[in-house]
């Protein structure tokens, strides 16, 4: 057995997911997430919020079709795939099927590896479906608004992929928490607490320095700098750079994870 193949554990993988009604109740509560976002962004682009607080770009340029349509996407669904990833390891323990799990295959670095790639896929999925939401919502809002659609706006597709892309890089990002972290609760409640808490006060506070070349390196930022946000009170890296350390978080978090589950004793 201990010649198991990473194609075998990658569809062992699939069918775990499947198995439960997890993955689909994540994927339900991210298209819901994902169509407010598009209709909060559609409804409001150009909008003067007062308070002294700048206008968003409006509906007739290339930035604001791309956050209707992309950044919605992504913002509505990366945290339901960071949820994903982390069960998608932390359920092992928590259900006590990782020493079976590690019968079968005692090279732990496979079954690592089948999770980040079984897992990067349903990211996949997850991104597709939540970019549909974005489009089918986006599309009401801005033909009731009376703009034209926008589908042929400036680097609209490219960044779409990009969206799905980084949707599906944060699942890999989950599966490095939850091999750090085993305690299933602790691991979702930790992630969401550093993605929605700590991050933003972390960005105000570095903005208020005058650091914004360390705010621009944090990972919300780097994930929003591939949808390419245009002019913001923050100042992104350009998309690719973004893209690119997006991948370096997720494989340094799932490398260290990767490390640990190696060395710990599964009991």
């Amino acid at each position: 057995m201990s010649n198991t193949s990473v194609s075998t554990l990658v569809r062992s993988e699939f069918k775990k997911i499947s198995s439960t009604r997890l993955w689909w109740g994540l994927l339900i509560g991210a298209v819901l997430f994902t169509g407010v976002n598009a209709l909060a962004n559609a409804a409001f682009a150009g909008v003067d919020p007062g308070a002294g607080q700048p206008t968003t770009p409006g509906l007739d340029t290339p930035e604001a079709i791309r956050s209707v349509y992309a950044m919605s996407a992504f913002s509505g669904t990366y945290i339901f795939a960071l949820i994903l990833g982390i069960t998608g390891m932390t359920g092992e323990y928590r259900y006590q099927t990782i020493t079976p799990t590690f019968l079968v295959s005692p090279r732990r670095s496979r079954v690592v590896v089948a999770k980040m790639l079984a897992h990067m896929v349903m990211g996949v999925l997850y991104g597709l479906v939540a970019l549909v939401a974005a489009l089918a919502v986006g599309s009401v809002v801005i033909s009731v608004r009376g703009f034209d659609l926008g589908y042929d706006a400036e680097r609209l597709w490219p960044t779409m992929g990009l969206a799905v892309l980084a949707v599906a890089i944060w699942t890999l990002v989950g599966i490095g928490i939850g091999t750090l972290i085993r305690n299933q609760i602790a691991a979702i409640l930790i992630a969401i607490f550093i993605t929605f808490l700590i991050e933003p006060i972390l960005t105000f506070a570095l903005s208020a320095a005058d650091l914004d070349w360390v705010v621009k390196w944090l990972p919300t930022n780097v994930s929003a700098a591939l949808m390419a946000p245009g002019d913001t009170l923050l100042e992104y890296l350009d998309w690719w750079a973004g893209g690119l350390m997006l991948v370096v978080y997720g494989l340094v978090l799932a490398a260290l994870g990767l490390l640990l589950s190696t060395r710990r004793d599964v009991s």
